[in-house]
Order: C-alpha cells, then structure tokens, then sequence
C-alpha cells in the first residue's frame, strides 16, 4: 500500500476537532458528522463520549469495525508527547462493500474540560494516498464552517480589541498598529519599547548589553580603568533566565518576581541559550503586579568578554492580563521593521565608531572590537527580528514550524500535532529551526 500523506494542513483539521469537542454530545454516534468526497472516500468527525484517549480511540477502532463489517489492522500508531493527540493509520476489509481494502486514518485529539474528539479519514488502499489530501482539505472547510457558524463561548467572553492605528517609531526604523492611549517612548534600530495607558508594556527586538561577568579576570583587569560615574553591567555567565533576574536585580528596589512557567525556545544565530517564560513581576514602580509573557535569548561571550540579552514580549496589570491578551497579541503581531532606516542607523553608528577610533589609541582599539560586533549584529539583526517575532508567535500558540518533505510544504502547526507527525514519519516530517526560517513562506 503507498504510504499515506499527511499534509501540512492537517493542524487546522485538528482545529475541527477541538470545536467539535466544544459541543459534546450526549449520544457519541449522533455527534459524528461524514463528509462524501465526489473523488472517492469519506470523513467522519466529531466528539466522542469517552473519559479517555484511549477509550475513544477503542470506541472509533469499534466504529471502523462495524461500519465495515471487519475489525482493522492498526499499522501505525503514534502519541505525542504531551498526551494530547494520538493517531493510527489502519486498513481493513469492508465485508459490506464487496471485501473492498479500504486504507485510513484515526485522530484522537483532547481539548480541556471535554470529551475526546475524533476524525477519520479514509478511502481505499489503492487511491488513499491520492485522496488523502482533498479528505483532510474537507475536515478543513467543515471547520471553518462550523467556527464562523458556532464560535466558542470562550470566544465570546475574550477581551475585544480595540480599533489600531498603524504608528511610525519615533526614529522611523520600523511601524505597529496601537489603540488610543498607546505611545513609543523608546525605538532604535528596528526595536522598541510600547506602553499602554494602564502600565502594559510590548517589548519589541530589546537588547541589553554589554553585560560582563565580573569573575572573569579578562573583565576585572578592565573595571580597573572602567569610569566610575558610568559602572559596566555585571551580572555572572549564566542563562538567560538567571541573567534576565540578575539584571532587574542592578536597579535600587529589589523587584518581586514570580515564575510560573518557562520553557526552552531555540536560539537563533548569535544566541546560544533561549526561553519563554510567563511570570508575575512587580517592580515597585506604581504600577502593580504585571502578568509578563516574554522570550529571552542570550548570546556566547564575545571577544571583550561580553553578552547581550536578548528580550521580546507583552506584560499587562495582573488584574487585567486575560482581557487584555488579545489587544497585546494584535500590536505584536502588527509589528513591522523598516530595513533602509536601520541600516542608514547602523551606519551612523559604524561612521560614529570610526571617528571615536582616531580620537585615541586604546579607544581605537575598543572602537574596533565594538565596530566588528555591531556590523555582526546588524547582519543578524535584519535577519533575526522577523524570526524571532515569529518563533515567539508560535510558542505563545503552542505551535511548531514543520517541513513537510514529499509536499515540499512547510507551515506552523501545534506542538502536539507537530510531534505527533514527526513520531509517525521522521523521513518525511522534521521541525524547521528558527534560524532556518524563510521569508515568504514562515513568517
């Protein structure tokens, strides 16, 4: 039998699935909705009345039998690594159908607080791998249709967003679209700092540095000659978590800081350490307690024995962060960086450097070390701030860029789908590194 193709298409299939479980049914068989492909085959989808993945999985296994007159052959069965999507490939005789071979797919998907739900996909053997894609193409539409026709009372009840207003950085290096009451006290370089009337904060493309490690003893021969009156950033080589908490610790104030989630994100290009962390912090300036989601990124120790932080993210008062998610995810996403201003900037920067140089020798010698790295970060920079933006994207929705080698299809798609696709066909299915994204087709 050809091997079944699964699509890059398939995480909004899946999509389906946790609609159809929004709206369980009390009777598992009247949920299930079919689908009849004019070019052969069928879907049938919906919610399933089952406590458990493996229970609905059994109950679908049991429907394939019935419906078909013979128990199917499960050939091969994949779970992700979170628990949250199974799946099985299977074959079997329809007896009601002249003792057809007929080839399919089963889907178990969890959504919180509901049943199980289920999609299945089949046709027989002998054109599966052709019908596949237009089946789960139908799965596809059906979703749409059923999300525009039944939203979610979840969506009902989130934050609306107020109405954007596309707005320049006050250096023109790049754009995002506000609501009244936003403004941008800081841009440079492609990268910004956005505040809302309430204290929020969107944080696009920050850098902090240069940090040093002040037990190297390449950096405590320097602080000998440092300027007292402009001390260097000391925090320990460390990750970027450890670094991120030793930097809020340089201020007066010790801030309050709450970790409630963290996770590796890969490192892009100069980065070698990444995360993503959700965390409560209070800096004691007046504003409260703020819900923080933010991508941290820290680069190798440079040639001066120096590191940058890299910070992306959205905070929001503690009280508001949920309403608030929606409207901080539209300004995000609406960021945009102009190319010719930040690289006019870091030219200014290079010619600035360059004049400096010939203004002392040790100061030439510091110019031209600090030239190299910002010609190096100009180059990753242009490169990385779309990347990164986007990585982050999908690891707030929980997404994975995936390639799919046979299609020569690649596209964002929920982790547990991503890994479910992967463990059940590694030649085909891979993961697309962050630094391997492309213009145009990722982000």
């Amino acid at each position: 039998m050809p091997q079944p193709r699964v699509i890059h298409l398939v995480h909004l299939a899946l999509g389906l699935l946790w609609v159809s479980a929004c709206h369980p049914s009390a009777n598992a068989q009247d949920s299930l909705k079919v689908i009849d492909n004019p070019g052969g085959g069928q879907v049938v989808y919906g919610a399933v009345d089952q406590s458990t993945p493996q229970k609905a999985m059994a109950a679908v296994l049991r429907y394939v039998h019935t419906h078909f007159g013979d128990a199917p052959v499960v050939s091969k069965v994949f779970e992700s690594h979170d628990g949250q999507t199974f799946g099985a490939f299977f074959t079997v005789t329809a007896k009601s159908q002249d003792d057809a071979r007929i080839a399919g797919l089963v889907i178990i998907s969890l959504s919180r607080g509901t049943n199980p739900a289920a999609a299945i996909i089949y046709d027989k053997s002998s054109r599966f791998a052709t019908t596949e894609p237009v089946l789960l193409r139908a799965l596809i539409d059906a979703w749409r249709t059923a999300s525009t026709a039944a939203p979610s009372s979840d969506t009902l009840r989130s934050g609306a967003v107020p109405p954007l207003t596309s707005t320049r950085f006050p250096d023109g290096s790049g754009s995002v679209s506000l609501p009244a009451g936003w403004r941008i006290p800081f841009s440079s370089h492609g990268a910004a700092k956005i505040v809302g009337p309430r204290g929020e904060t969107v944080l696009l493309s920050n850098s902090v540095g240069p940090i040093y490690d002040p037990n190297s003893p390449q950096v405590q021969a320097r602080l000998r000659y440092a300027n007292p009156n402009k001390r260097p950033m000391l925090c320990p080589n460390s990750d970027a978590l450890h670094t991120y908490l030793c930097l809020l610790n340089l201020g007066g104030a010790k801030p309050s800081f709450q970790l409630k989630n963290s996770r590796s994100i890969p490192a892009q290009r100069r980065a070698v350490q990444a995360v993503l962390i959700d965390a409560d912090l209070d800096l004691h300036d007046g504003r409260g307690v703020m819900s923080c989601e933010l991508g941290l990124a820290i680069t190798a120790v440079g040639p001066l024995g120096d590191r940058t932080l890299g910070i992306n993210g959205t905070c929001a008062p503690q009280s508001s962060a949920a309403e608030e998610q929606p409207m901080l995810k539209a300004i995000y996403d609406s960021y945009s960086i102009n190319g010719q201003v930040v690289a006019q900037e870091f030219a200014g920067d290079e010619r600035r450097s360059r004049q400096a140089g010939e203004n002392a020798r040790i100061q030439a010698n510091n110019a031209h070390a600090a030239e190299d790295a910002r010609s190096a970060s100009f180059q990753a920079h242009m490169d990385n701030i779309d990347r990164f933006s986007k990585s982050f994207q999908n690891y707030q929705l929980d997404q994975t860029e995936l390639q799919d080698s046979e299609q020569n299809a690649r596209g964002a798609v929920p982790n547990s789908l991503a890994d479910a696709l992967i463990k059940a066909n590694p030649e085909r299915f891979q993961t697309v590194p962050t630094q391997n994204f492309l213009k145009g087709a990722d982000f």
